[in-house]
């Protein structure tokens, strides 16, 4: 009689899924609040209400992003078995705080989705560059966790100058909409090294 297959332990960015989701309903809770009662208001035609639901995604987007991100990171750096060996130096204290930090620039933006200035798009900016700062803090430090914090940093350093360009010659809302493709791809590209890393 064969012997019955061994569950596989469930990973700890499975386990967190929860929190995160309650994290997130918080976070875009304000957003979706301006842009559901300006588009009552005004209706869905209007210029600014589809700014706003554009900024509203542009946040998601961001903060999916880097859940997703952060939750492969940590896994990979802190929580494999082999992580000690692969990552020598390494510090948890900049790491949660980068990630921390991020994660605060993302809830300032979701704030700023109805206001007609630019410090939206300031913001985003910043969001973007985050993880370049955060790069070149390891690099300083001579981290061996270097090469898995350079890949993302090099996207969103790319994503940022794409949007810039975009919004120069198209404006904000062509932008917004790159934003959120790019990071769409972004995410799906993170999605196999995932799975690469639960692979048994």
């Amino acid at each position: 009689m064969a012997a019955p297959p061994t569950a596989t332990p469930v990973s700890d960015l499975h386990k967190s899924a929860f929190w995160i989701y309650g994290v997130t309903a918080m976070v875009m809770r304000e957003p979706l609040g301006i842009v559901l009662h300006h588009a009552s208001t005004a209706g869905w035609a209007n210029s600014a209400v589809r700014v706003e639901a554009l900024r509203c995604l542009v946040v998601l987007a961001l903060m999916s992003r880097q859940f997703l991100a952060a939750g492969i990171y940590f896994d990979r750096v802190f929580l494999q078995t082999n992580a000690a060996t692969r990552f020598p130096r390494r510090s948890y204290p900049l790491d949660f705080l980068a990630g921390m930090g991020q994660l605060l620039l993302v809830v300032g933006a979701a704030t700023l989705v109805g206001l007609t200035t630019a410090n939206f798009d300031s913001l985003a900016a910043l969001i973007l560059l985050w993880e370049p700062l955060w790069l070149a803090a390891a690099m300083i430090l001579r981290h061996s966790t270097v090469r898995e914090i350079a890949p993302g940093a090099a996207y969103n350093a790319a994503i940022l100058a794409a949007c810039a360009g975009i919004r120069a010659v198209s404006g904000e809302s062509f932008a917004y909409g790159a934003l959120i493709v790019l990071t769409g791809i972004q995410m799906v590209r993170l999605v196999p090294t995932y799975d690469s890393s639960q692979a048994p």
